[in-house]
């Protein structure tokens, strides 16, 4: 393949020499950015070995933008990345445009929407001018960075389409999709690291002369005119399939990307040609050439013709798919055509070639492993459920579809078999020793000295590598996770507002084919709600007790059981005004007084939530012969104020937690959260105490919105009575009882617990006191409280060896160790990450200060491409502080008429865009605030831990509710 007419320089030609230096110089400016050259630092020399001095000598808190506008590198990569970010949402909103027409019929064989339709549609015409966007940023790109530095940054766009595609079309992936677009990006990667790095991103500073020679050359390029060959038979093929082939054929899905594909990749190397042409225009020689304006109608026809397939592909098939698959069609073949054209095939060894046609197949294959199929659930304004028109009742099964796809999600509704497993448990009954109590604090103070020794030690790069991947992990899980997920929860927290589970199980039940035959009936399953209490008002107990007593089922399977503390003063007294008011509310109201000095306990909601429920699994239960394998606890903090209809949705979750022959039903190992909002006085919270429950309360329903998330049980969760007795009930010692039980049930069950969402929310009511100076100090002593999970850890790895050298089978160890690790890792990270913020992020700073004023990005002491990761994610966590303030919003939102005071509220809390500006406004300032005394109470926890376990438990102030 190739002929002189390619770039290569023809050294035999009288006068070749200096043109070819000229091309060398060319070439190298294009590929290390005005002169660079490799080095120990930068090996793939991507970096600029000079930075302006006016922009070197610039020292403050805009460093690190002005280190990216002098390195020519870095400038092309941020601006790939911001090219992938406007093609990606420009196409889920053209995306969007049609499902949002479509409304509640999205079934894959519902009818699509004309084009007039679409054309209508807002949505469509905005998507359409982030696309238009996307080009002209990309060709930019293209000008400061080379080609191999763009095109693998372009996988951006599947990564954001993935996030995008879940969270606003609300597109399904299964885990078998998200493998498979990994694979995807993993190998265009590589195939872009076996390229040899020769090729360029745009020609402005080739002579002119050779910019029209290539042109006037492009079919006399042997390589260039067989990949033409091949090009004109892979369209003519996809243009048939395309046009002639039925919509349901396994062939079409695939032939519509492949056909985008091409058609981008061709306009991106003409484009090369074109804009360098058209950015030379003073030149007389340019227009001269009547090649010019050949090369300028051919391109901007090709993007006319790129831009309709894309629009036409984008509304025939899921960008759950296409996009990926289109992302793999354009890599494969732009740096198919690169390689032949400038013959930068000769430069690569024979390995490199070998690993580019494999990671070229790998990518190409995987796209087939990602469903083409139109999963989508309907926005919850389309859903026929929230029609106020229809009936619940109303053909219930299809007007909760899209409440039980989000069900599925998390592979809850398994069928009931008449052969499982009885539940067998590991005694936990084990002692902990005092090997791991050193950890937290030990993990917090290396965590923190680790980049300082790095950095005296002088291993600068390692020490910038570090904090990147700390900026990598607060970007992602500790930023956009929680936008993006938290906007997720909120679509499913509407879904399920006007749900009817009664309905639903009746409706499904009535079905010859239904599952539902050998599982607990309905009326079979009874509900203990139990409200642990010390010192609490009348009035904030009796909020909780009458929203579960507004329960369509709580005058037959709930009992209410008011856990009362026999040391507090008058408590049988409130406890026998309590049962009178609410005796008729309720199938059994009762109420436990957990006595006083108890050896081996501590006084606090684990202590008492044990003694409730010991007596009523050892006194209640069998007094009235219920059935404990139909029995679930639910264990609520004394301000919960409950959705009316939790108890329904949790029996129905219950009776279709099936399982397989052989195993134990997933009802028995299985604790079931609904998303804590503490929201009920947000009107009336300070400031700093608001966004302390915002961060809370969104990073609460987030975990429970990605159901590839690992979860650990809230504030108020609800447990089989099965499960419960046999890992012998709450630990008594333990403060963080959620946690806690969570870790307990994880351990005695093999790794086998699961955490399911029921997105019906609880709200209730943060710290607070009678003056500003007081409520903040409540909610002071309450971070400590919840800082003190901390211990945790300790528990979890104790426990975790002897757990594993108990459970038989490899396969089983196995996946204990995988789950046992990512628990793990999230309980240490949660309390990790806020203990050294305050001070991780700033010496991230001071590190991009130090590069700027030493220009140490000119000598290259600094890698390239740690730096652009490094500004990326520091972008991200600037997008996810705002995005914070916006869901926070739609949050309140959501909950509105259940928060206290919001019915009388001023235009700037009623108005959902002054809202964020007044949220932002007000917190904005609390952000070091907040960060510095929650890292402080994490590192006095770390501290505590280090000695004991055991600690009080301090009862956060409630509001004072009228009547109270």
């Amino acid at each position: 393949f190739g002929s002189s007419r390619g770039l290569r320089p023809r050294a035999a030609t009288p006068g070749a020499a200096p043109q070819a230096r000229r091309c060398a110089l060319a070439m190298d400016t294009f590929l290390h950015g005005r002169g660079g050259a490799a080095s120990p630092g930068d090996p793939m020399g991507t970096a600029p070995p000079m930075v302006p001095k006016s922009l070197v000598d610039a020292s403050g808190p805009l460093d690190i933008w002005w280190i990216i506008l002098g390195n020519f590198w870095l400038l092309g990569g941020i601006l790939a990345v911001a090219s992938a970010l406007l093609e990606s949402v420009g196409l889920i909103l053209v995306k969007k445009a049609q499902y949002k027409i479509m409304g509640d019929n999205l079934h894959p064989h519902d009818p699509k929407p004309t084009h007039t339709q679409v054309l209508r549609s807002p949505y469509f015409w905005v998507g359409l001018l982030f696309y238009l966007s996307y080009s002209p940023v990309n060709m930019l790109a293209m000008k400061y960075a080379p080609e191999t530095t763009v095109l693998p940054l372009s996988a951006c766009n599947v990564v954001l389409n993935f996030f995008l595609a879940f969270t606003v079309l609300y597109e399904r992936f299964t885990r078998r999709d998200i493998t498979a677009s990994l694979v995807c990006i993993a190998g265009a990667i590589a195939m872009n690291t076996a390229m040899s790095q020769t090729i360029p991103g745009r020609l402005e500073d080739f002579p002119v002369e050779e910019v029209l020679r290539i042109s006037n050359g492009l079919l006399a390029n042997h390589g260039f005119a067989a990949y033409m060959i091949a090009w004109l038979a892979l369209f003519a093929m996809c243009f048939y399939i395309v046009t002639f082939v039925s919509l349901q054929s396994v062939a079409r899905p695939f032939a519509v990307p492949l056909l985008v594909g091409l058609l981008q990749a061709l306009f991106h190397f003409m484009s090369k040609i074109s804009v360098t042409l058209v950015a030379r225009s003073t030149d007389p020689l340019v227009w001269s050439d009547p090649i010019t304006v050949k090369v300028t109608v051919g391109t901007s026809f090709l993007f006319v013709l790129t831009l309709w397939a894309m629009i036409e592909g984008v509304l025939q098939l899921p960008c759950r798919f296409f996009v990926p698959a289109v992302f793999v069609a354009c890599q494969v073949l732009t740096a198919t055509q690169d390689l032949l054209f400038f013959r930068a095939w000769e430069a690569m060894t024979q390995k490199d070639i070998i690993a580019f046609v494999v990671a070229s197949a790998i990518s190409l294959i995987s796209v087939g492993f990602i469903s083409a199929e139109q999963r989508v659930i309907a926005s919850p304004g389309a859903s026929g459920l929230n029609t106020p028109l229809l009936s619940p009742r109303t053909d219930a099964v299809r007007l909760h579809q899209s409440v039980t796809a989000i069900i599925d999600e998390y592979r809850i509704r398994r069928p009931t078999v008449p052969d499982a497993a009885p539940l067998q448990t590991i005694d936990m009954a084990v002692p902990i020793s005092n090997f791991w109590r050193p950890l937290p604090i030990i993990s917090s103070a290396c965590l923190v000295a680790l980049p300082i020794v790095l950095w005296c030690t002088g291993m600068i790069f390692e020490t910038f590598a570090f904090m990147t991947l700390f900026s990598m992990y607060q970007g992602w899980k500790m930023g956009l996770h929680i936008v993006l997920f938290g906007y997720v929860g909120i679509k499913k927290m509407k879904h399920f507002e006007n749900a009817d589970f009664l309905a639903l199980y009746e409706a499904e039940l009535k079905d010859p084919k239904s599952k539902l035959r050998a599982a607990p009936k309905w009326n079979e399953v009874m509900h203990f709600a139990c409200l642990p209490n010390y010192k609490e008002d009348l009035e904030v107990l009796r909020l909780a007790a009458k929203s579960i007593a507004a329960s369509g089922i709580a005058k037959k399977q709930i009992c209410m059981v008011f856990a009362m503390e026999a040391r507090e003063e008058g408590v049988r007294e409130k406890a026998a005004t309590l049962i009178r008011e609410f005796e008729n509310e309720f199938f059994l109201c009762m109420a436990t007084y957990h006595p006083i000095g108890l050896q081996g306990e501590v006084p606090g909601k684990s202590a008492n939530t044990k003694w409730a429920t010991d007596e009523i699994l050892q006194k209640v239960m069998p007094e009235r012969q219920m059935n404990p394998a139909a029995t679930v606890f639910t264990v609520g903090d004394a301000d919960s104020e409950f959705h009316p209809e939790y108890f329904a949705a949790l029996t129905y979750y219950f009776v279709h937690a099936g399982g397989v022959p052989g195993e134990t039903p997933l009802r028995y190992l299985t604790i079931w959260q609904p998303p804590i909002l503490h929201y009920k006085n947000y009107l009336s919270q300070p400031a700093v105490v608001r966004l302390a429950s915002l961060v809370t309360s969104q990073h609460e329903l987030a975990c429970l919105a990605d159901p590839n998330a690992t979860r650990v049980p809230y504030s108020t969760y609800s447990i089989s009575a099965t499960l419960a007795a046999s890992v012998k009930g709450w630990d008594p010692d333990w403060i963080s009882e959620d946690w806690h039980m969570a870790l307990k049930c994880f351990l005695a069950t093999s790794g086998r617990l699961n955490i399911a969402p029921i997105f019906l929310p609880i709200l209730n009511y943060a710290p607070e006191a009678d003056s500003w100076y007081e409520t903040v100090m409540a909610r002071w002593i309450q971070a400590k409280r919840h800082a003190l999970g901390f211990t945790e850890l300790v528990y979890l790895m104790d426990h975790a060896p002897r757990v594993l050298k108990s459970i038989q089978g490899k396969r089983n160890r196995t996946t204990y160790s995988w789950r046992y690790f990512f628990l793990w890792f999230k309980l240490l990270m949660i309390h990790l990450f806020m203990a050294v913020f305050v001070i991780v992020a700033p010496l991230n700073g001071l590190i991009i200060a130090y590069f700027a004023q030493h220009q140490l990005t000119a000598s290259l002491t600094i890698n390239s491409w740690t730096f652009l990761v490094n500004c990326v994610f520091q972008v991200f966590g600037l997008m996810a502080v705002i995005g914070l303030f916006i869901v926070s919003v739609l949050v309140y939102e959501a909950v509105k008429p259940r928060i206290d005071g919001s019915s009388k509220t001023t235009c700037f809390y009623r108005i959902p865009f002054m809202h964020v500006l007044t949220a932002f406004g007000e917190c904005l300032w609390y952000i070091p605030m907040f960060f510095f005394f929650a890292g402080f109470a994490e590192w006095i926890a770390a501290v505590k831990a280090s000695k004991t376990h055991v600690f009080d438990y301090a009862v956060a102030l409630k509001p004072k509710l009228p009547g109270a």
